[in-house]
């Protein structure tokens, strides 16, 4: 068992003390109003994560000039921003936790999010021939430098009267400070473009003049890119480089991200990628630097321990984790690891859920309303029967027994989790089943009564004679209404990850969703022929992929060459080949083995059959309509607390 005594230890950045070796590093949060005001949701967001055990939050970035803010976020460009600031900073302050503000210039981060402000224009160093031609753009001049030099010393001072314990200079993920330092974007040929020194000159002359406003004492972190994950960006000697500068420049802390482009699969690595990605890359930047190096990117507790032991990085820097169970800290310094609710890093968090809304978690139903939790008691305990044991039944269970109901869950197969099974089969998802280990604990803690292997008719139900019953049967994979789709060649996606079914010879998957994808790399990654089709583009048909896990995904079926027929309608399907029409033309792909991963459709019967059955009867999850697990677990979370 890890010994997490290491990430527990008191840490200095400048003169700053911290209580533990863990930060929460700037997210997104759309919490502030549109105007940019603080809301009592974005206070409690924070209060939830220092109450948790975190030893620094910087929360989300603080725009310095009034030509570059963004909706939803608090800006600190004038003074009449303070007081906004001192809230936030009192709620962290209120739970023994310390504070940053983020400072930055959005730059080309407009292009990324794809609008820009009505009156303001997106920020480069230098015009570039990739640059998309919707959108205006002004190239910074050096009279623009020198002010935008000034705005980041005056909202680090306004930062310092807010009551913040550090400020951080974002010089990463494509705000403008990251695009001067980049090669790929700084095409300059005055004092501010060229050789690494002028790069950097921006970034340097920033951290000094927030210096000489904030004081010697006052501790300035930077965060910037190790890897611009495009060609022909920074490279780690340049890198490296930039830090020393930064480091003389006053800089008590380099802390160490990556991705130019803000929605860059390097910044916020999903579950494809090998865990901690940065950690090598901020390994060489603590080499060359004095001061301490912060690293970031699908770390958990475990390998934090390890960067910290190995001398890596003297902090970590976990998002994701945090907003998956902002008590990780507590519960991992009081001897519960198994208790953390641990972020499966599927990046729904950065998706708007339909129900759930912005931000919502797969495991966290309570991200970003956490004045939601805990539900209260039931003011009337109630005999509640759940049937169905997949993610939906689990969690509504849970919530229910937390809620204080006595409570009954039945699951007709001789295993919990559902569809869960299946994602957490899939090469590189493995940890998702860390999120079933979870909810069996909590389960058997709240004294949920669990019957596997046994099917719930009407008539058990009469049996059992529940006050509530609550259906979660969830889905079953659709089968193509085409010829030969239940000939004996044909197999389910499902099956095939988990290892039901063989793949022999030429296989051919049909449907373009995440399940299609995954078994399709998975498959060329052990060297079979595959190929790929769908009625639509990629990730387009069904439930909306998140951006950059599409994008990992995407970019290996491309990187593994797997043929591609995409707009495609699957016709027919013969003992040897799956027969497509694309456009006006009609053709026949090879196939020994054709695997269907074509969606989802509920399991409802049993909520049709129940009606009557009990004085109330409930449906919740895939039973009612397929959805992603965010929006399963806002619904079981819903729905127990109005029972």
């Amino acid at each position: 068992m890890t010994d997490f005594k290491t990430l527990f230890q008191p840490g200095n950045i400048g003169k700053l003390s911290l209580k533990n070796r863990l930060i929460m590093p700037a997210m997104g949060t759309q919490l502030p109003d549109a105007q940019g005001k603080v809301t009592q949701r974005f206070l409690d967001y924070y209060r939830a994560r220092a109450a948790g055990g975190v030893g620094l939050i910087i929360p989300q970035f603080a725009a310095v000039s009034s030509d570059a803010t963004m909706p939803f976020n608090v800006p600190i460009y004038d003074d009449s921003w303070v007081s906004e600031w001192k809230k936030v900073v009192d709620a962290v302050h209120a739970f023994d936790a310390r504070i940053g503000i983020q400072l930055m210039h959005i730059g080309m981060i407009y292009l990324y999010a794809g609008f820009v402000p009505e009156g303001l224009t997106v920020k480069v160093p230098s015009m570039m021939p990739w640059l998309r031609d919707d959108m205006p753009y002004h190239e910074v001049t050096e009279e623009d430098i020198e002010r935008y030099i000034q705005d980041f010393g005056e909202a680090a001072r306004r930062a310092k009267e807010a009551g913040a314990d550090l400020v951080e200079l974002h010089a990463c993920h494509g705000c403008l400070v990251s695009t001067f330092m980049s090669p790929i974007t700084n095409r300059r040929t005055d004092q501010y473009g060229g050789s690494i020194e002028n790069r950097a000159r921006f970034a340097r002359r920033v951290v000094e003049r927030m210096r000489q406003e904030v004081g010697p004492e006052f501790p300035i972190s930077v965060r910037i890119n190790a890897d611009d994950d495009i060609e022909g960006g920074v490279s780690l000697d340049e890198v490296i480089q930039q830090a020393v500068i930064l480091e003389d420049a006053g800089a008590d802390a380099i802390s160490v991200s990556g991705g130019l482009e803000y929605w860059s699969t390097l910044s916020i690595p999903c579950y494809p990628y090998p865990e901690g990605p940065m950690v090598p890359l901020a390994e060489k930047v603590k080499k060359a630097v004095k001061v301490p190096v912060i690293v970031a990117g699908k770390i958990n507790a475990e390998l934090a321990v390890r960067v910290l032991e190995e001398g890596k990085a003297d902090f970590i820097a976990m998002g994701r984790p945090l907003l998956a169970d902002p008590d990780l800290p507590n519960k991992v310094r009081q001897g519960r690891p198994d208790q953390v609710r641990r972020c499966i890093y599927c990046n729904n968090c950065l998706k708007d859920d339909p129900q759930a809304g912005p931000g919502a978690c797969s495991v966290n139903p309570f991200l970003n309303r956490e004045a939601r939790y805990p539900l209260p008691a039931a003011e009337r305990p109630k005999r509640v029967m759940v049937v169905g044991g997949g993610l939906a039944g689990m969690q509504t269970a849970m919530f229910l027994a937390e809620r204080g109901h006595q409570v009954s869950l039945y699951e007709r197969s001789e295993r919990l989790g559902g569809q869960w099974n299946v994602a957490s089969a899939t090469p590189g998802k493995e940890g998702y089943a860390t999120f079933v280990d979870y909810l069996k604990r909590r389960l058997d803690e709240r004294g949920v009564t669990v019957t596997l292997g046994t099917e719930v008719n009407r008539e058990k139900v009469l049996e059992v004679k529940p006050d509530v019953v609550v259906v979660a049967t969830g889905a079953s994979p659709v089968v193509l209404n085409v010829p030969g789709a239940t000939g004996k060649n044909v197999v389910q996606g499902h099956d095939v990850l988990e290892g039901k079914v063989p793949v022999k010879g030429r296989a051919v998957v049909v449907g373009g969703r995440f399940i299609g994808m995954e078994v399709a790399i998975w498959l060329a990654e052990q060297g079979k022929e595959v190929s790929l089709v769908t009625r639509a583009g990629l990730g387009e048909d069904g439930i909306r992929l998140e951006k950059l896990t599409f994008k990992t995904l995407a970019g290996k079926l491309v990187d593994l060459r797997v043929p591609l027929y995409l707009h495609s309608k699957v016709l027919e399907i013969t003992d040897n080949a799956v027969v497509v029409s694309l456009g006006d033309g009609v053709f026949s792909i090879p196939a020994d083995t054709v695997i269907l991963a074509v969606g989802m459709r509920p399991e409802n019967r049993l909520a049709q059959e129940l009606e009557g059955a009990a004085p109330e009867v409930y449906t919740v999850g895939d039973c009612v309509r397929p959805r992603d697990a965010a929006e399963v677990a806002y619904q079981a979370s819903s729905l127990a607390a109005k029972i």
